[in-house]
């Protein structure tokens, strides 16, 4: 409430701003402690007062970071749906050969200190979905030379459904709602890609016990949850989906 009121008080936007992010930051706090959930912490503490200077910048809209900045900001995550995975969409200005825009995931609690996987590792302009654990507490997002870029966090309810035919380009996360399917996979590159299949459970490949159905024999693929272009000899390959999942592409060019 002291933050609120400080934001009221401010005489500038980045101060405002500056105030309405530490009061968010204590309502997750206090929620991950009212729930049971670990309680992620931040590398500094807030601010006590206004002046303090604030890398981030933007109207002050929940659920929305944005910036632009040389170096790395660490944001700390407001989920519509605190303590499930959710969607990171993200969008950066192009920049050059020598300066990637990254975000990676970091779980810091009052516990447990870890960097987590790469979501985002891009020199040229990129737009995309990636899929955000529920362990992550922090994003950390790099930029340099003054790349602009966004970053929104969105349910995973908010995830594109899987039609019979899905074409399109750069990381996307694609929800699928069916019954056990193969999915056709094909991409256009020569870069990176990859499928992963994320099940209904929410867990880790090492923690899903969910029951594997009884494939027919000549069922193309295997029950590997991921594919990518290195395996892709003839140009495609397969994907089993055993129940209702989400799927996270990654192809950083032009794709099927």
């Amino acid at each position: 409430m002291a933050a609120y009121d400080r934001a009221s008080a401010a005489r500038r936007e980045p101060d405002a701003l500056t105030a309405l992010r530490d009061g968010r930051a204590a309502m997750i706090r206090l929620d991950a402690r009212l729930h049971g959930r670990p309680v992620p912490i931040d590398a500094l503490p807030p601010a006590a007062g206004p002046g303090r200077p604030q890398p981030l910048t933007g109207t002050g809209e929940r659920y929305v970071y944005t910036g632009r900045n040389s170096g790395e900001t660490e944001v700390l995550i407001d989920r519509p749906e605190p303590g499930r995975p959710a969607l990171v969409e993200a969008d950066a200005t192009r920049g050059d050969m020598e300066t990637r825009f990254e975000i990676k995931t970091i779980t810091r609690t009052e516990d447990l200190t870890k960097t987590g996987d790469t979501l985002v590792s891009e020199l040229y302009e990129y737009h995309g979905r990636r899929y955000l654990p529920a362990d992550a507490t922090h994003l950390l997002v790099g930029a340099w030379k003054g790349r602009r870029w966004s970053i929104r966090v969105a349910p995973l309810s908010a995830a594109t459904a899987l039609a019979p035919e899905h074409r399109g380009h750069g990381d996307e996360v694609i929800r699928y709602n069916g019954g056990p399917a193969v999915l056709t996979v094909q991409f256009e590159q020569n870069e990176f890609s990859k499928v992963r299949y994320v099940c209904q459970c929410l867990r880790s490949r090492s923690a899903c016990d969910c029951r594997t159905p009884a494939w027919p024999e000549d069922t193309p693929g295997d029950n590997d949850w991921s594919v990518n272009e290195y395996d892709l000899s003839d140009g495609r390959n397969t994907l089993r989906l055993p129940r209702p999942s989400w799927s996270s592409t990654a192809s950083p060019a032009p794709g099927t």
